[in-house]
């Protein structure tokens, strides 16, 4: 039997890498910094409350594969952007640096061409010098978005099916707007830790 713990996650701007300032700037200008900064101190509750179940569940970590949203390899290169984006104030990285530190392992877990591809898109957007260009920019975002997360869905169940091993667990971290369950193998159990109805801060 393998298990699987489905954590839908809330992102942040430290997790977004060279799009966080960007992103930042943007939803500050969308609802306000006091909002903002109330909004960020209810993502830092999410993450306290789910940091405490997921300990509660003691897995076995040293049989345990960290899945995450967004990480495109594992391994030494994997570590350095968990330490990177940790050192950037993301508690999801943080995270994931204690369950390593407890003998949990990384896994590469998406497509660096999808990653980079959507990438892209979202950087044409928040970089266009004009109002039409930013529009075109946006729409073409949004024609492409809908079947890019669908791929990098099956590509993340694909990289579980594939590496958890029967007897093992897994832990994935991924948006809430993703929907990996239904390409999982039929043999792996999900718990799902954070149910899709729960209310989530934004970022």
């Amino acid at each position: 039997m393998r298990k699987l713990v489905y954590i839908r996650i809330v992102h942040t701007a430290a997790d977004m890498g060279s799009l966080s300032e960007s992103l930042q700037e943007e939803i500050i200008s969308r609802i306000g910094i006091d909002k903002w900064k109330e909004t960020q101190s209810m993502i830092r509750e999410f993450w306290d409350k789910l940091e405490k179940e997921l300990l509660e569940l003691k897995l076995d970590l040293e049989h345990t594969k960290i899945y995450q949203d967004g990480l495109p390899c594992g391994g030494e290169m994997g570590m350095k952007i968990v330490h990177t984006t940790a050192e950037l104030g993301s508690q999801n990285y943080r995270l994931i640096e204690k369950l390593v530190e407890n003998k949990a392992e990384i896994v590469a877990t998406e497509k660096p061409e999808l990653l980079i591809e959507e990438r892209n898109l979202l950087m044409n957007v928040y970089n266009s010098p004009t109002l039409e260009e930013k529009v075109k920019a946006k729409q073409r975002y949004e024609v492409r978005a809908k079947t890019l997360l669908q791929e990098r869905d099956e590509y993340v169940a694909s990289r579980i099916n594939n590496t958890l091993k029967d007897g093992e667990n897994g832990v994935l971290f991924i948006g809430a707007e993703h929907n990996v369950i239904p390409g999982l193998a039929k043999d792996i159990e999900v718990i799902d830790l954070v149910k899709k109805n729960e209310s989530r801060p934004y970022a």
